[in-house]
């Protein structure tokens, strides 16, 4: 059970970074800070990235009170893989070499931990 709530801390958090993206594009770039903050604030995904932040911490504050710090949070580290995963096949982005090299250290990385 706590790693599915690891899962659904991951996805939640990771989800609510793809969705800050996107309320980051849609406001689109302006002349001023405060007419960019403006539009920012009016978009629904950003407010759909801060619900989806928030859920994603309560699970996290769950894994937290069930498992032990040291073994719990490599796993954190797999919502760079997936962020990864979305900018790559969602935002079409070109993701170099070195770049899925480091996905596979930290896929190995996590299999390591998660074993001690």
């Amino acid at each position: 059970m706590d790693y599915l709530f690891i899962f659904l801390a991951l996805l939640f958090i990771s989800f609510s970074q793809i969705l800050q993206k996107l309320a980051a594009v849609n406001a689109g770039r302006q002349q001023s800070e405060a007419n960019f903050l403006r539009r920012l604030t009016t978009q629904k995904e950003t407010w759909w990235a801060v619900i989806s932040l928030v859920v994603g911490t309560l699970f996290w504050l769950l894994v937290l009170s069930r498992m032990e710090v040291s073994k719990a949070f490599p796993f954190l580290s797999l919502g760079f893989v997936l962020v990864l995963l979305a900018s790559r096949y969602y935002f079409h982005e070109t993701i170099s070499t070195a770049r899925w090299i480091g996905v596979m250290v930290i896929i190995i990385g996590i299999v390591l931990l998660s074993q001690a």
